[in-house]
């Protein structure tokens, strides 16, 4: 009898069919991508075109050119930011992101979800109404000036809501989710601050003692302590140029083989809110810095200033979610934009540059450097106080700020007497910035670092080498695409080197 060509068929082996599963879900896979990365294209133009909105805003806020609409772009954020199709992709594809192999997605995927994570609290419609309260509070009118006791009772609700939201989250306080949030690591960040206490102490005690016998005085006070910091200031500021600021900033970066004329930036002079010395505010990544600098400032705030701008200038990567946009928490690492800011800065302070525009001589510049040695570990104590000041206010919230300042100003500037002036809590960075002072310090460890580096390759002379801005740009030029560390790396050989920084002070 003939068989039919049904029965002659083999059947399928094992192999072949674990196969074409594998190829059928590869498929689907590289599907769901394909979706994902054509809704975050989309997406990403809605997320720039409300970021140049707000950066606009702001800039009429700082410069007072124009009206400042900050409530109706933060309405829009909050509507893009509360997407569910938007969060359901980053929840989805977050947690396998190491099986996304486009490395530019993959990372989109990271920051995507930080930005998400840091939206939950910042664009929280309770707490968006109250920043917008405080922030209309702190405009520079003469009706605001008295109204400092509302302000800290509202302050005070801001810091309260911003930790019930972290809680809410899983976190253990709003300090814990911001850290872990901001490029830094809340346990990288602690083991920062113990080893700066830990490793200046005994150089600064040796300095309150010092200070305790020359004055024949049995307690240390908040004066003595902030005349340390001043004398610090004073020899790290560059004595007043024979040029102007704006054309000073142009020649410096001509220096370094910059044409300013060429750089969609703006600079200018107008009074700011109290504690805020200059506002540098990239509008448009790469195509529009505008900076305004409260009346008075040296060249080093001018110079720390467009350093923002050139860390935005130059940033050509495809993606504006990496473009590193400052305006929610979680975008970018901003202990790293402070401190590109900070490195523009540090060509004021550089030898070289000193003498060229100063009046300085080399005696001069180094009897300088022989007091910032001498100050270091109080600024840096400083620094410390200054910030954890802050972080006091959300990990302990049933301290009074005055409280805080105290045991703070004790533990940190070793201040022996209960007389000690205390601030209040009306601050543009704690209600627009939440904890970002320690991005100052850590900014000046990564200008240390680059500096350094920068004399190696090119010589004491760098200052004046037209090659330098070019081997700069590497730290600017891929955005968000690299974590900060790996940028560290990438143009200095080394992640973070606390130990150098102290080293140059002769600290260690």
């Amino acid at each position: 009898m003939r068989k039919s060509n049904h029965s002659l068929k083999k059947p399928m082996s094992i192999f072949t069919l674990v196969a074409l599963i594998s190829i059928f879900f590869a498929s689907s896979c590289n599907a769901e991508k394909t979706e994902l990365e054509k809704f975050l294209n989309r997406i990403e133009i809605q997320y720039e075109q409300i970021s140049i909105e707000l950066g606009t805003a702001y800039w009429n806020f700082y410069s007072g050119e124009a009206e400042a609409d900050l409530v109706a772009p933060k309405n829009k954020y909050y509507d893009l930011l509360t997407n569910d199709t938007l969060n359901s992709y980053i929840d989805t594809w977050y947690p396998k992101r190491s099986e996304v192999k486009d490395t530019l997605l993959r990372r989109r995927i990271e920051v995507w979800h930080n930005t998400l994570l840091s939206a939950k609290v910042e664009y929280d419609a309770e707490i968006m109404k109250l920043r917008n309260e405080l922030e209309e509070m702190l405009k520079v009118t003469d009706d605001n000036n008295n109204n400092t006791d509302d302000f800290s009772t509202k302050m005070l609700t801001l810091i309260k809501l911003r930790n019930k939201k972290a809680q809410e989250l899983g976190f253990d306080n709003y300090v814990h989710l911001s850290f872990d949030n901001n490029g830094l690591g809340y346990t990288w960040f602690t083991n920062f601050v113990e080893k700066l206490d830990k490793e200046t102490l005994e150089s600064y005690k040796t300095l309150v003692e010092k200070t305790k016998a020359e004055k024949q005085i049995s307690e240390f006070d908040q004066r003595n302590a902030f005349q340390y910091i001043g004398m610090f200031y004073a020899n790290n500021t560059p004595p007043e140029p024979e040029k102007n600021n704006i054309d000073l900033v142009k020649e410096s970066l001509a220096n370094i083989g910059i044409d300013y004329t060429n750089l969609p930036a703006k600079l200018v002079e107008k009074q700011l809110p109290a504690g805020v010395g200059g506002q540098g505010i990239m509008l448009n990544i790469p195509y529009d810095f505008r900076a305004v600098m409260t009346l008075g400032m040296d060249i080093s705030v001018w110079m720390h200033e467009m350093g923002h701008g050139l860390h935005g200038l130059y940033n050509s990567i495809n993606s504006p979610i990496l473009e590193g946009y400052e305006w929610i928490p979680g975008n970018g690492a901003p202990a790293f934009s402070e401190g590109m800011a900070e490195t523009s800065a540090g060509f004021t302070r550089n030898d070289e540059w000193l003498k060229k525009y100063t009046s300085l001589t080399d005696e001069d510049i180094k009897k300088r450097q022989e007091i910032m040695n001498t100050y270091a570990p109080a600024f840096i104590r400083y620094h410390l106080s200054n910030f954890v000041k802050e972080m006091e206010l959300y990990l302990y919230p049933e301290k009074s700020y005055e409280e805080i300042q105290t045991e703070v100003a004790k533990k940190y500037m070793l201040i022996e007497t209960d007389k000690i002036r205390t601030q209040d809590l009306k601050n543009i960075i704690y209600v627009s910035y939440p904890l970002y002072l320690q991005n100052y310090l850590i900014a000046d460890i990564v200008a240390c670092q680059i500096h350094q580096t920068l004399e190696e390759k090119f010589g004491s002379n760098y200052a004046f080498n037209k090659e330098v801005g070019s081997y700069l740009q590497q730290f600017y030029i891929g955005g968000e695409y690299y974590t900060w560390q790996q940028r560290m790396v990438n143009g200095t050989g080394k992640e973070l080197d606390v130990d150098s920084y102290l080293k140059f002070y002769h600290i260690k």
